[in-house]
């Protein structure tokens, strides 16, 4: 069994990892991990409120924005496809019907979902591949990639020799996994834990004692990093946060501004001129104030001049700002303000689509590789003869809503026109498992061709 568990920075800091393991590149990004899922919460003024300042508001429009694009890119399940390969299409339908129920058993639908907001929000998502021996059945579990420090090629910033993973346990925890280790620790007690992965070994340090040191297990590094939009010499990736942290800074700010305004000229000011004090001027519904000659008393009104409309027309400038930088459309709302007609509002929600296509593709990777290790674990821990098939394919539902009705007639045309296969059409519809459905269509056709007699009897 694979140690889990959540880091925590109060007990294993920068003096608990290994010597060279943690650099000053790792703490910045640990800190920017901090920083964006701070913001993401709703921690998104740097001034702190003086006394006597209105509240500040924060309408959280970054939240819905980053939401809203992870729904576009996992609408419905992915299909899996396994490449047969040199092997026979029935193993390979047998390792693709495996492979799904395993999304389905392990719950990958919603994880993925998970992890799309995570790396959205904190530029990295991770999780981890290992076999579990009491369920007899992978495992698949998010990691904090604040808890990972990946050592890669000095040459291909892709390609990863090692991976460290830190993380706090309990003396019972410990004890449950590592029970030679446990008699000096206290069972209430956490105390940091290193994972050290290579392709060829797997370390484990508790408190800076070895407790394992041997051969990795699968022969793989059981981690996977989802990198959103990484440079093309960076391992890790970016938050969409980096380009929308300023303009929803700026948006709090005009709204708190223009919510005090409003406030204000709802209990407008009494500004008094060429008057020496307050005395006996009392604010009250019917009170008389009595003047000296010379001064007068009149309501400040904070809204004369269009100074409202101001604030608007800059508040409206700074959405349009909001939704160009998130490449989110407003008509990914379902409100585009406008009548038109069905291309033009596809030309109008086409960035969203093409970001959707990026992130798409980044997942396609991830898919490729989790779906290696999971068949790699079925074949190796959990005896089943797959062929040694590795090779996958993701099918992935549209990122707009389609006509069912015309997705269906078109799909017919192309198998009719000898153009696609069954089996491709029915995956291209949504279907799961063609394969099954596929049998349960001949066992209902051939039942009725043996009752129908032929022409010449």
């Amino acid at each position: 069994m694979v140690l889990q568990g959540p880091w925590n920075p109060g007990v294993a800091g920068r003096s608990t990892w290994p010597q060279g393991i943690l650099t000053l590149a790792d703490e910045a990004r640990f800190g920017g991990y901090e920083e964006a899922l701070a913001f993401f919460g709703g921690e998104q003024w740097r001034e702190t409120p003086r006394r006597g300042d209105p509240p500040q508001l924060v309408f959280n429009y970054a939240r819905a924005l980053i939401r809203k694009t992870a729904s576009y890119v996992f609408p419905a399940p992915v299909g899996i496809s396994v490449v047969p390969e040199d092997e026979s299409p029935d193993v390979a339908n047998r390792a693709e019907r495996r492979l799904i129920a395993l999304r389905d058993a392990l719950d990958l639908t919603r994880l993925d979902l998970a992890l799309t907001l995570d790396s959205a929000v904190l530029g990295d998502a991770a999780m981890k591949v290992t076999w579990d021996h009491e369920a007899s059945q992978p495992r698949v579990v998010p990691v904090d990639p604040g808890t990972l420090v990946a050592r890669w090629a000095p040459d291909n910033s892709r390609a990863v020799e090692a991976m460290t993973q830190g993380y706090a346990l309990t003396g019972q925890e410990i004890g449950r996994l590592f029970p030679s280790s446990s008699e000096s620790l206290d069972a209430g007690r956490r105390y940091p834990v290193i994972e050290e992965w290579t392709p060829a070994r797997w370390r484990v340090l508790v408190a800076g004692q070895v407790v394992r040191d041997g051969p990795n297990p699968y022969g793989w590094i059981p981690y996977i990093v989802v990198a959103n939009d990484p440079r093309p010499v960076s391992f890790w990736g970016t938050s969409d946060l980096d380009d929308l942290m300023d303009v929803c800074r700026e948006l709090n700010r005009r709204m708190t501004v223009l919510s005090h305004v409003l406030e204000l000229s709802g209990a407008p000011i009494a500004v008094l001129e060429n008057v020496d004090g307050s005395e006996g001027i009392r604010v009250g519904p019917g009170a008389k104030w009595e003047l000296p000659e010379g001064s007068r008393a009149y309501l400040l009104d904070l809204l004369q001049g269009g100074g409202a409309e101001i604030h608007l027309r800059y508040i409206d400038v700074l959405f349009r700002v909001l939704h160009d930088l998130s490449e989110t459309p407003r008509t990914a709302f379902g409100d585009s303000g406008r009548n038109l007609s069905g291309a033009a509002l596809e030309v109008e929600i086409q960035p969203l689509v093409q970001k959707v296509g990026r992130k798409r593709r980044m997942w396609d990777g991830v898919f490729v590789t989790r779906n290696a290790m999971l068949l790699d674990l079925l074949e190796r821990f959990g005896g089943e003869d797959l062929g040694g098939l590795r090779r996958t394919e993701t099918m992935w539902p549209p990122v707009l809503p389609s006509d069912a009705t015309s997705a269906v007639r078109n799909a017919v045309s192309l198998v009719r026109g000898g153009i696609q296969s069954r089996r491709s059409a029915m995956a291209s519809l949504g279907e799961n498992d063609p394969d099954a459905e596929l049998a349960r269509i001949q066992e209902e056709v051939m039942p009725d061709r043996l009752a129908t007699p032929s022409p010449r009897a």
